[in-house]
């Protein structure tokens, strides 16, 4: 005999279809969630529900993942089936952990920060020339190169030169060896090292989704990867890398090509003359995200 009466058995049935056509209503709704190439992690900052629902709208692989894949513009980390995102979602476990992250990235994120086309482009990359060595030259007494950093030969706008056949590019890297006190401009510099990805301190102000957790979903988490950093844990790049390390492993240390002292000048000035130096090695800035 069963344990329900009929009237409780059609008041289950007609609970279940209610539930059952709510669920279809709502897939099939947009979500009103969209993207396009800047949005930022920013958005995310200290909303972990607001990142659980964008994860979940991803993952029905409507409209919004659309809008993700073509964000990527066909770049090494463009994303190429669901399926891929939900393997990734299942091995840092689940949407929870990534929402949980994504709200961290979004919260360090500088309300004011600096935006790309103000950002080095330094000797370290595969695409970029120079030498690192050029970079502490230019920083340091001695060698070949020294920027006038104290007496203050103005940084030019990024890419007024690029490359040392020009004479600018010559003139501004030895400024500080002619300036009649050759062993005053310096900065502190230390070659090599690591940032932990939690502890890093992110300087850009747009930081993308598409192409952060596009790398991540490549697997991108800490090690090499070709950065430069400040003495207190700032990044100067890679910013997106380390964006894909937070997703994947907070815990992980990014090895940093060099670390450099931001507060002798500040960390508005430095930059350019980081800019600057990277310039007159060859690298013309990123002006493009």
């Amino acid at each position: 005999m069963s344990k329900y009466s009929s009237f409780e058995k059609d008041r289950l049935i007609f609970e279940n279809w209610r539930k059952f056509n709510l669920k279809e209503q709502e897939e099939a709704q947009p979500s009103g969630m969209s993207m396009d190439t800047q949005t930022s992690f920013k958005i995310f900052a200290k909303k972990p529900k607001l990142a659980a629902r964008f994860m979940q709208e991803l993952l029905k692989g409507g409209d919004l993942f659309k809008q993700f894949q073509a964000a990527q513009e066909g770049k090494w980390y463009t994303t190429k089936s669901v399926d891929d995102l939900k393997n990734w979602l299942d091995g840092i476990g689940g949407i929870e952990v990534f929402a949980k992250r994504a709200a961290v990235i979004g919260a360090k994120i500088p309300d004011s920060g600096i935006p790309k086309k103000d950002m080095p482009f330094l000797p370290g990359p595969d695409d970029a020339q120079g030498d690192v060595k050029d970079v502490e030259d230019a920083l340091s007494p001695g060698g070949d190169f020294n920027v006038d950093l104290v007496e203050k030969t103005a940084p030019p706008p990024s890419n007024t030169f690029v490359g040392m056949k020009d004479p600018k590019s010559q003139a501004f890297m030895t400024g500080g060896l002619n300036d009649g006190v050759p062993e005053d401009d310096n900065i502190k510099i230390e070659l090599g090292g690591g940032i932990v990805a939690a502890k890093a301190i992110p300087t850009q102000s747009n930081i993308l989704i598409q192409k952060g957790l596009g790398m991540a979903i490549k697997g991108m988490a800490g090690g090499d990867l070709d950065a430069y950093g400040g003495l207190n844990g700032e990044i100067l790049d890679g910013h997106h890398r380390w964006s894909a390390t937070m997703l994947n492993d907070p815990s992980a240390t990014i090895n940093t090509i060099a670390r450099i002292d931001l507060d002798t000048l500040g960390r508005a000035e430095t930059l350019k003359y980081l800019t600057a130096i990277g310039n007159a090695l060859g690298n013309k800035t990123k002006v493009k995200q």
